[in-house]
């Protein structure tokens, strides 16, 4: 059987790359990290010591559902208050899941749902 050690990185497709950039880089705070010369426009980014995200420009409809990814920070309330102050939407919470984590949801520029959190 195959063993998973853990993530490496999560890839989704975005429209508007600088849109994109700037709510993932300056809204939320996540570092550019080199990315190859591949044959379609991206942008990644480091999350924590070992997980990357991947942006890729591609033209395709960005569903809406409940697909997300998430992104644990360290001060829930500084996060809300981020948000707030760069008039970003939270379209669901803030609240507390049954295991007593903090919880919001909010949209990236093009749609994607993004879920903050802190346990």
């Amino acid at each position: 059987m195959m063993k998973v050690k853990e993530y490496n990185h999560v890839g989704i497709v975005v429209r508007d790359l600088e849109r994109c950039k700037w709510f993932y880089g300056e809204v939320l705070g996540l570092q550019t990290i080199p990315r190859p010369p591949f044959d379609f426009p991206g942008h990644w980014y480091q999350v924590g010591p070992t997980c990357q995200l991947h942006l890729m420009v591609y033209e395709e409809t960005i569903p809406n559902s409940m697909r997300h990814i998430a992104l644990e920070v360290a001060n829930f309330e500084e996060a809300i208050h981020e948000l707030k102050a760069k008039r970003i939407e939270i379209v669901e919470g803030p609240g507390k899941r049954p295991d007593g984590s903090d919880y919001l949801f909010c949209k990236d520029p093009d749609g994607n749902r993004v879920e903050i959190t802190r346990h």
